[in-house]
């Protein structure tokens, strides 16, 4: 197991001959150049979730229902910056959620900033303006303070990184999901005293999320908060998966098709009436196009490396912080039909998988290639990326044309990637047989 300061030092040699404070400087300006372009043209918009009603009710001071008020980081932070500056605390929501984009931007771009087809890659894509796009949720302040946890991770200072997690905890309770997967894999390849210390923050997190909502109102179907999170996962399942949407009567707007009532000796809380909708298939073709769309060629690129690489070339024993972002981005990126409904929004958690890892990753394994085939991806991949935007705001095409433009730029791609490895691995083995 590799020792802190032996990590520490092959941090350093690594870094010799080149200006470390340039690259931060360089980094810093083209976050702030994406940030405010992303305000510019989407940022001003807000609200575009029903569920920012609740944050800014919390940041005026009321009482609301769980989930909800277990988040209270995000509204208390847009209270305080209401109360410092005078402003209103919509204002608050917007600093909260341009100083968030730019953290995130910052640390998603250092690794890589040296490498100018990866930062085009990274920073040209709609995830940005999604992410500022409605401020008012906790989204954009939890993935800043993740990539703050990951950023401490990589540089081993586990103390710093367990001090996370209770922020995170009141950030977004799903914080759980991150300290289950961290826990263990730092835990196995950093020693068991770091794994801990990762677990004590974990457990300080779940206590102060509970105790910031111990006066919150119970949830909207007035059911047991377990009972309220394993019931999500068919319902959000059934809609996202199957295109069947179960309803209650707790849950106005479903025109199901079929409703019966709950037994009087099940106690389901306000639950007297279950249904189900009539198939949608609009909606499971849309969640495909979002799927496969959300990071560009992103999927593409991880199948062809799965698939050409072996797992100890991937997942390195040496950094906890990238097996910590590879699987938890994986996972959250997966578990996304059965975690809500706005899948386009949930497909985004996923991000430490695709703009963490990956990136670097690539920076790694794929050298040497041809400028013609960088630009092709770098095409494709941005293409892919916008393909929904230009439906819906553009051009107003059939998600039918939708889908097969963004599987077709997944095919170009995964052809390119192919030849592109089988180049470099037919250069290592004419460079073998010549020594």
């Amino acid at each position: 197991m590799q020792t802190d300061e032996a990590h520490r030092s092959k941090t350093t040699a690594t870094t010799q001959g080149r200006s470390p404070w340039l690259l931060r400087w360089i980094t810093a300006a083209l976050a702030t150049l994406v940030v405010l372009a992303s305000w510019k043209i989407d940022g001003g918009k807000g609200h575009g979730y029903s569920d920012a009603a609740h944050y800014q009710a919390m940041a005026d001071g009321k009482t609301e229902m769980k989930p909800f008020a277990l988040r209270v980081l995000t509204p208390a932070a847009a209270r305080l910056f209401a109360d410092t500056t005078g402003r209103s605390t919509q204002d608050g929501f917007l600093v909260v959620g341009l100083v968030s984009l730019w953290v995130l931007l910052y640390g998603v771009l250092r690794p890589v900033i040296e490498q100018p087809w990866l930062v085009a890659a990274l920073t040209l894509i709609p995830f940005w303006l999604r992410n500022l796009h409605d401020y008012f949720l906790p989204d954009p302040l939890h993935a800043a303070l993740c990539m703050v946890y990951l950023a401490l991770l990589r540089r081993r200072w586990w103390g710093w990184a367990m001090a996370m997690l209770p922020v995170m905890f009141l950030a977004r309770e799903s914080t759980l999901l991150l300290a289950v997967i961290a826990v263990p894999i730092v835990w196995r390849l950093a020693g068991r005293r770091a794994g801990l210390i990762q677990a004590g923050g974990a457990v300080l997190g779940e206590v102060a999320s509970k105790f910031a909502a111990r006066h919150a109102y119970a949830n909207l179907h007035g059911i047991n908060d377990t009972l309220y999170m394993i019931g999500k996962i068919p319902w959000n399942l059934s809609k996202n998966v199957f295109g069947i949407t179960l309803g209650t009567n707790t849950l106005p707007g479903v025109q199901s098709v079929k409703i019966w009532s709950v037994p009087q000796w099940i106690h389901l809380g306000s639950v007297h009436q279950i249904g189900y909708s009539a198939f949608g298939g609009t909606v499971l073709l849309l969640n495909a196009v979002q799927l496969l769309a959300s990071f560009g060629l992103g999927i593409c690129v991880l199948v062809c490396l799965v698939w050409r690489k072996p797992l100890r070339e991937l997942l390195s024993q040496e950094e906890p912080y990238l097996c910590v972002a590879a699987i938890y981005g994986g996972v959250t990126f997966l578990l996304a039909p059965v975690m809500g409904a706005s899948l386009v929004r949930l497909f985004d958690y996923g991000w430490p998988l695709f703009l963490v890892y990956l990136p670097v990753l690539l920076s790694r394994v794929w050298r040497g290639c041809s400028g013609w085939m960088i630009a092709a991806l770098l095409s494709l991949h941005l293409i892919a990326a916008w393909t929904e935007y230009a439906r819906m705001f553009l051009f107003h095409f059939s998600l039918g044309t939708a889908f097969a433009a963004v599987v077709g730029c997944d095919i170009a791609g995964a052809w390119l990637l192919f030849r592109a490895f089988s180049r470099v691995r037919g250069e290592k083995s004419s460079s073998t047989l010549l020594c």
